[in-house]
């Protein structure tokens, strides 16, 4: 659905009288609710070949990174293909007080978070990363609709601004309207959260009886 479809289908609900930029404030709303509800596998974006020259901790918004990530919102899973390290998380208050102290050299083999900037320790040596991660939604414009939720779910974006314009009139439809919402999403997890219904399956050898199953 593009924004006019959107506009069009609020309009069917009798919000003809809302500008298309009042609109728009609430679809972004009703976006973002859903978005940031769950790591969804939309939001997956993968860098197979992401290169660190030497002397950096700062990952992302670094020009010296190639290619240079802007848009990482939570990190998945972060391998530095150079060393075949699988890469460790950490906190950052916890590497302030504890990795800065030990003085560690060698190739980074932890990674955190700094307000939304991507940081590794210790500092690079120069390597290759292969990054999966959640990208950070944008809201949309008058110019650039882009939803990152898949096509025949953008139906769920429309309830959720539904849902807040007859909040804003005290409309007692909100609750019926809240209603679809929920159910809408739950269909959409459904949806989204099970594509791989093939199962193989597997044999599990105990020899303790601890390991029994009563």
């Amino acid at each position: 659905m593009t924004l006019d479809d959107m506009y069009t289908e609020m309009e069917l609900y009798g919000f003809d009288d809302l500008e298309d930029a009042q609109k728009l404030i609430l679809l972004n709303e009703s976006y973002f609710d859903i978005v940031t509800r769950e790591p969804w596998p939309f939001l997956e974006q993968l860098i197979p070949s992401l290169v660190v020259p030497g002397g950096q901790t700062q990952i992302t918004n670094n020009p010296l990174v190639t290619p240079n990530p802007t848009n990482v919102n939570s990190v998945l899973s972060f391998i530095d293909t150079g060393n075949s390290l699988v890469m460790t998380p950490e906190r950052a208050d916890v590497v302030e007080k504890a990795y800065f102290l030990s003085n560690s050299s060698g190739a980074p083999s932890t990674y955190y978070f700094i307000g939304d900037e991507l940081m590794v320790y210790p500092e690079s040596l120069g390597s290759t990363y292969r990054l999966l991660y959640t990208k950070t939604p944008v809201a949309a414009t008058t110019t650039s609709d882009t939803f990152y939720i898949p096509s025949r779910h953008h139906s769920i974006i429309v309830y959720g601004a539904l849902v807040k314009a007859f909040l804003v009139n005290d409309d007692p439809q909100a609750a019926v309207f809240q209603n679809m919402f929920e159910a809408r999403y739950q269909q959409m997890r459904n949806d989204l959260w099970m594509n791989q219904y093939d199962r193989t399956d597997r044999v599990f050898v105990t020899t303790d009886s601890t390991d029994w199953s009563y």
